[in-house]
């Protein structure tokens, strides 16, 4: 069986990549025609590639054995923070579907795969074409979206049967889809930058305006940071805005009040929080309030053991700060994983990739969901690592045309 997979697991990963989209995909359309009836289809999918993934560590564990022992000791830390949980029994069952321990491996997916694609060697051209088929998908996403946008189509919204903005087309969690419009807006802002095609900086305006339609204040604060990488580390005129860009932002804050009377009349959705609940749950969407709860709960409920290795009903207090989520969650082990998720994207030395990943993990560090987006992770990683490379120009022409 082994030998099996490792001769066919170039074919066995684009399957799986296939699968985590049609999965998504059936999940969304489902949930939402069902309403409360959550079908994971896309979870059964991404736990059977999981399976294999471990099959394939196992059979290489003598060549990986600081990366495993690391696994093994996040298991264990994430056990003795179970065994603090202030609870008065533990429902595996739950746990495993929809509570801590459905979280922890969500949580744990990326370094499995990361693990997994140490242990094995999987063509060049495997990644590359995981991206079209990400690039691809999302082409026709982007037609569900306009077709939700014009005629108001409850199943394209990314919060459907609500007044709020915004359309996800086929993508179940718009925070997921946000992160992978940031992957195809940043690969072909990279090889624009290294080869100055035009085609690839038209398709990176295409995926901005319709990331837009998303209506995720993350792919502001992305587009944002984005912008000023550009226009004062690669624009022409960069000097210009290296000077302009503190005027700017002096002139803002000095008109701040109309400014943004003048941003939420254009949202009132926004309008509403910000008239009720004030500027800051507003542009956190809550998770000021969700950071409130959780220092309530910890305050009232942690002990020393606790600081050290965590311990919270996640589902219930996760407060979607990226970091602080997996403080709560995993205590000074989450903190370290953090560190080694950011390092394993950093190791390179193009300083364009480091910046770049700098930009998603800053936009994750305040709105969250990254690492815990199965798809979006690991596309992320299959980008960074394996798609682009320093000498953009001689390997761009084999990857899409």
């Amino acid at each position: 069986m082994m030998n099996i997979l490792k001769k066919n697991i170039d074919i066995i990963l684009l399957t799986f990549v296939l699968l985590f989209f049609i999965g998504d995909t059936a999940t969304s359309i489902l949930h939402k025609l069902r309403g409360g009836y959550f079908s994971r289809y896309s979870g059964i999918v991404k736990l059977l590639f999981e399976v294999i993934m471990c099959l394939i560590i196992l059979a290489n564990i003598k060549n990986q054995k600081r990366f495993f022992i690391g696994l093994m000791l996040l298991v264990l830390s994430f056990l003795v923070s179970q065994l603090l949980l202030d609870v008065s029994g533990y429902n595996f069952h739950k746990e495993f579907l929809e509570g801590n321990i459905y979280f922890f491996n969500r949580y744990m997916y990326i370094f499995i795969f990361i693990l997994f694609t140490k242990s094995i060697l999987i063509k060049e051209e495997t990644y590359k074409k995981a991206y079209i088929f990400l690039e691809y998908f999302l082409y026709v996403n982007v037609i569900a979206v306009i077709l939700g946008a014009l005629f108001e189509i409850e199943l394209f919204k990314s919060y459907e049967y609500t007044d709020r903005f915004g359309f996800s087309g086929l993508l179940a969690k718009p925070g997921e889809a946000s992160y992978l419009y940031m992957i195809v807006i940043i690969f072909n802002y990279y090889f624009w930058i290294a080869t100055k095609k035009s085609k690839n900086l038209y398709k990176m305006f295409f995926f901005i305006v319709f990331s837009l339609l998303l209506g995720q204040k993350k792919m502001l604060l992305f587009l944002g940071l984005f912008g000023l990488l550009h226009f004062i580390y690669y624009s022409k005129y960069r000097n210009v805005y290296r000077v302009g860009f503190p005027i700017v932002l002096g002139l803002l804050f000095v008109f701040r009040k109309s400014v943004l009377d003048l941003f939420i009349m254009k949202f009132p959705f926004w309008n509403k929080i910000y008239e009720k609940d004030g500027l800051l749950s507003m542009l956190s969407s809550y998770r000021n309030i969700l950071l409130e709860e959780a220092i309530e709960y910890i305050n009232l409920n942690w002990t020393f053991g606790n600081y050290i290795f965590g311990g919270i009903d996640f589902k219930k207090y996760k407060v979607e700060f990226e970091f602080i989520d997996l403080y709560i969650f995993l205590g000074v082990a989450g903190v370290l994983y953090y560190v080694f998720i950011l390092i394993s994207f950093l190791q390179n030395k193009n300083l364009l990739k480091k910046q770049l990943v700098c930009i998603v993990f800053l936009t994750s560090f305040a709105s969250g969901g990254l690492i815990l987006n199965v798809t979006a992770i690991v596309l992320f990683y299959i980008v960074i690592e394996k798609v682009l490379y320093v000498n953009s120009s001689k390997n761009h022409e084999h990857i899409i045309s």
